[in-house]
């Protein structure tokens, strides 16, 4: 075999990510998937002989889908590969569907366009969970042992690929979950952002199927997304408000570049951020489909989640960033709704995966079903609970400074912070200040890129201003 330097590959959040033409390579993703599918023919690993493959809009996605999928063959196991990009929950759903070994999705998910990644899926329908991760981990370090640092494949096995479309199946799943005809009744005018990303005309198809009047825009393959980020927050969506605007519409809706996650525009043109979606999916869900179960929230995820469970007398878990620690206890118990602040949120009854077009779909009921608009179903909330206001800001500390920067988040005790007095510190995952008034800060590395981010809530967009100022600060010292 030829001498070749033994790749740098490491597992973050949610997966394996790198820089394309840097780390991420054809060689490196045949590498890893070959330590995937042996982890996938393990005897106690359940499910058929079966893999499916999907893609994001990425520069080279496809290619490095195909590359997986000839390792999947290679290997014996039938390889199903999408027949265009696609969205990650619709990997999970067809996995899931066929009761296959799992799947293997290239995708960044929201990582800016420089990146890609490959996300594992299990045949459960979720996310690899972190026990699998640690399996799948010693698999390529017995390829290391064998100095096996890539793969090769004969190019005849490509013939055993079978190639699908595996939105009819999804799509006839999200159906199942929603009352089209009551969202179609509402007669909204709906606007939808996929963010140049592989969600691109799923909402679209599936509403104006029923008749509802939508318009989509950022649907076209652009793998620098436009020069947003892929990531449906409010920095990046200036074209979803001016769009809502522009048509007077109801709603905007915005899916990140694999359709995981999700975020929203009212009708005035304001930001309706993840932690809204999910207090608002929350209520819709106990009150009026009257459905029960536990909840999970992340770390990073507001306390209106936690005075929406005391009021229904639901159990609430709160666990580290990343949907595969919801994953855990949605296939530990019967979970109503688990969420995280990054706008990635699912639900009882579906996949235990977190789904922007299944929560984009939930919204249009809560507002059919409610016959309000979302400001108005905020200011009830607000109304009831107080007010709580959020943000998130991401720093980028030169990378020879992360290792201290970590160091010091850990070992920091500030008595108070922006004036308020601190009541306690949580480092279940990153450093949380809670604070006075239900306040709190969160300073917290990235699993998944060299990035710092600095998360606050509070009553006041003055006092969360207040408290990023601090956070930074905090950061920026080192």
């Amino acid at each position: 075999m030829t001498d070749v330097q033994k790749p740098q590959i490491s597992f973050g959040t949610d997966g394996w990510r790198g820089i394309i033409a840097d780390n991420f390579t054809g060689a490196n993703v045949r590498l890893v998937s070959q330590a995937v599918v042996n982890y996938f023919l393990r005897p106690a690993v359940p499910g058929e002989p079966v893999v499916f493959i999907g893609y994001d809009n990425r520069s080279q996605s496809e290619y490095f889908a195909a590359e997986a999928a000839k390792v999947v063959a290679a290997s014996g196991l039938k390889a199903v590969l999408s027949a265009q990009s696609c969205s990650s929950p619709s990997i999970s759903y067809n996995a899931h569907k066929a009761n296959a070994k799992g799947g293997i999705m290239i995708t960044a998910s929201h990582n800016p366009p420089q990146f890609n990644g490959l996300k594992i899926k299990m045949g459960f329908g979720g996310s690899a969970l972190p026990s699998d991760v640690d399996e799948i981990v010693k698999e390529l370090n017995a390829l290391y042992d064998k100095g096996q640092y890539t793969v090769d494949v004969p190019a005849e096995v490509a013939s055993l690929i079978e190639t699908r479309d595996l939105r009819p199946a999804y799509f006839d799943g999200l159906r199942g979950m929603v009352d089209l005809e009551k969202i179609a009744s509402a007669n909204f005018r709906v606007v939808a952002d996929p963010m140049h990303g592989s969600g691109s005309g799923y909402l679209s198809d599936i509403l104006r199927g029923v008749g509802v009047e939508i318009e989509e825009i950022c649907r076209d393959r652009n793998p620098v997304f436009g020069g947003l980020n892929p990531e449906p927050i409010t920095q990046n969506l200036g074209p979803l408000k001016d769009a809502v605007l522009a048509s007077k519409a109801d709603v905007g809706v915005a899916i990140d570049g694999d359709a995981d996650r999700v975020g929203a525009m009212d009708s005035d043109g304001n930001f309706v951020d993840s932690h809204r979606i999910f207090a608002l999916v929350l209520r819709h869900l106990y009150e009026d489909k009257g459905l029960r179960g536990s909840v999970v929230k992340t770390v990073s995820t507001t306390t209106l989640i936690d005075k929406l469970c005391a009021k229904y007398g639901l159990s609430l878990h709160v666990v580290p960033i990343g949907f595969k620690n919801i994953c855990d206890w949605m296939l530990k118990e019967d979970v109503l709704i688990g969420g995280e602040e990054s706008g990635g949120i699912g639900v009882q009854g579906f996949i235990p995966e977190r789904d922007g077009p299944l929560m984009s779909l939930l919204l249009l009921e809560t507002m059919a079903t409610r016959k309000k608009r979302l400001e108005e179903q905020i200011a009830e909330l607000m109304a009831e609970f107080g007010p709580h206001e959020y943000q998130r800001v991401d720093l980028h500390p030169d990378p020879s400074k992360m290792a201290a920067v970590i160091q010091s988040l850990k070992e920091d005790n500030p008595a108070e912070i922006a004036g308020l007095p601190v009541k306690s510190i949580d480092r279940t995952d990153g450093t949380k200040f809670l604070l006075d008034n239900d306040a709190w800060l969160l300073l917290r590395a990235s699993g998944t890129e060299p990035v710092v981010r600095v998360y606050a809530e509070s009553t006041s967009q003055a006092k969360v201003s207040e408290l990023i100022d601090a956070g930074l600060g905090l950061v920026e010292r080192v």
